[in-house]
């Protein structure tokens, strides 16, 4: 086979590929949009023990994000008021 044929067969192959692989994207994200747009489709299992999940790790980050503004609180303080507010809560 002569190298610009080699060549051209390869690039032609190349677009082919890649317009197939567009369309099925492109068919593949048609139906999800359809299918998100009805009204009737029911959770599933699956989806409603994620959402418990996030909910419960978001409510976990929460009580992270309060203890680790405490934390920076402390470090931050003047260690003169700290040691005042020690001592006034013993």
């Amino acid at each position: 086979m002569e190298p610009e044929a080699f060549f051209l067969t390869t690039f032609f192959g190349m677009a082919i590929g890649a317009v197939c692989t567009l369309t099925i994207q492109w068919y593949g994200r048609r139906k999800v949009k359809a299918a998100l747009k009805s009204e009737g489709i029911a959770p599933s299992r699956q989806t409603e023990l994620l959402v418990n999940e996030n909910e419960m790790m978001r409510g976990q980050m929460l009580r992270l994000e309060e203890r680790l503004s405490v934390m920076e609180r402390i470090t931050t303080d003047n260690h003169m008021s700290l040691n005042q507010e020690l001592a006034r809560l013993r």
